[in-house]
């Protein structure tokens, strides 16, 4: 994996774990080639700033299939199924690294990264035994998801089963995964870690119902769910630390004191 290590004076890391079909950087959707979700860039740059004035060593690396690190899967993103071991991975780094081994761990997490550590969670929750806080912006469900596409095509939601059998078909072909295997509600109970999560409220690729159920649903009563409100664009709760990340930092000075 292709990383950036941005230090800093303190023994207290952020990993930061990035959505799909961004990278660590962000994405360059203000240029034309890449404008398909609203025509804005994400920046991730100013969020690192961010966290190293206030102390926070930034660990950022790219997730397998995207920005530079290597390919693997035979190239297909799986959106936080694999991609789950690229998390650990992250982790283990820190805890492996003479210069390191020693540092408080915190995690912030953007969709397929919030995905990947949730999945992380259930499959190897071993590796977060002294992780001390989480940030996840828009972990997203599969049902919701396709339940949005159902509603921007015009159709009815008589057609929502239809529309989830097929996708699921497909999306098995394609990667041997079904959509089940991203119901982050199911599986939100094994998130024990204090979590602020955060959510573009009226989101067009799923429902608010997805992130009120994932935060019910949470293992821990050390919870926090900020709604990003007055833009249905779902890169918004990309920019939306880089922009306002006092929220974010309060929440690890909180639980890294």
């Amino acid at each position: 994996m292709d990383a950036w290590f941005i230090p800093a004076e303190s023994n207290k890391v952020i990993i930061c774990n990035h959505f799909s079909p961004g990278n660590r950087y962000g994405y360059p959707g203000h240029l034309d080639e890449y404008n398909t979700s609203g025509g804005f860039e994400v920046n991730f740059i100013p969020k690192y700033k961010a966290l190293h004035d206030a102390g926070y060593n930034v660990l950022t690396y790219d997730m397998r299939n995207h920005g530079t690190s290597q390919e693997a899967n035979d190239g297909i993103s799986t959106v936080g199924a694999y991609e789950w071991q690229d998390v650990v991975g992250s982790i283990n780094y820190i805890r492996n690294r003479e210069d390191t081994k020693d540092y408080r761990i915190s995690l912030q997490s953007n969709c397929m990264g919030a995905e990947a550590t949730f999945i992380a969670l259930e499959k190897m929750p071993e590796a977060f035994e002294s992780v001390e806080a989480l940030v996840a912006a828009q972990p997203l469900s599969g049902e919701p998801m396709i339940q949005r596409m159902v509603d921007g095509a015009g159709m009815s939601p008589e057609m929502y089963d239809v529309a989830i059998e097929a996708y699921d078909k497909a999306l098995r072909e394609q990667t041997g995964f079904g959509v089940d295997r991203y119901d982050m509600p199911k599986i939100a109970h094994l998130v024990k870690i204090p979590t602020l999560l955060l959510q573009v409220k009226e989101d067009l690729m799923t429902k608010p119902f997805d992130m009120e159920n994932i935060y019910a649903n949470l293992g821990t009563e050390d919870k926090k769910l900020v709604w990003v409100e007055g833009t249905p664009m779902r890169f918004h709760g990309y920019t939306y630390f880089s922009e306002k990340p006092e929220e974010m930092i309060e929440w690890f000075n909180a639980h890294m004191k």
